[in-house]
């Protein structure tokens, strides 16, 4: 196993647990994302949009490519790991841009760039077996 594969397989299991976390405990991912579950009281339920979305999506999504990178490989595995690390890196292009664009409305910009580098860094982790094919075509 290359260096490349393990790098990915270490961060695609540290994203599963952020969302087994999240699965586990929606008031967690709450305070992480900072966002209201119940924004009007006519309209409960935020807390399965926490369980749902930052928890058995992020999950299921990262165990799976990480299954098949591992259990299949190879150019499969590659394909399998490439949609979760443009998410990520998607995800940090977004703040980016909220970063650039939304300041006023930001409610406190100060920890938007460590999350717009963590999230570009967990893309470029996820994404690292594609260098091993880069290296040796």
């Amino acid at each position: 196993m290359s260096i490349f594969t393990i790098i990915s397989a270490l961060t695609l299991v540290f994203c599963a647990l952020i969302g087994l976390g999240a699965l586990i405990a929606p008031k967690w991912a709450q305070g992480v994302v900072r966002l209201v579950p119940d924004p009007t009281p006519e309209k409960p339920g935020g807390f399965s949009e926490f369980r749902a979305t930052y928890g058995g999506l992020l999950f299921l999504l990262h165990m799976t490519a990480l299954v098949i990178l591992l259990r299949v490989g190879g150019l499969i595995g590659v394909l399998a790991i490439m949609p979760v690390a443009a998410a990520w890196i998607g995800a940090g292009c977004g703040r980016a841009l909220s970063y650039l664009i939304d300041m006023k409305d930001n409610r406190d910009a100060g920890l938007i760039p460590v999350w717009i580098a963590l999230e570009l860094a967990l893309g470029l982790a996820i994404a690292s077996p594609v260098l091993q094919i880069g290296l040796n075509p």
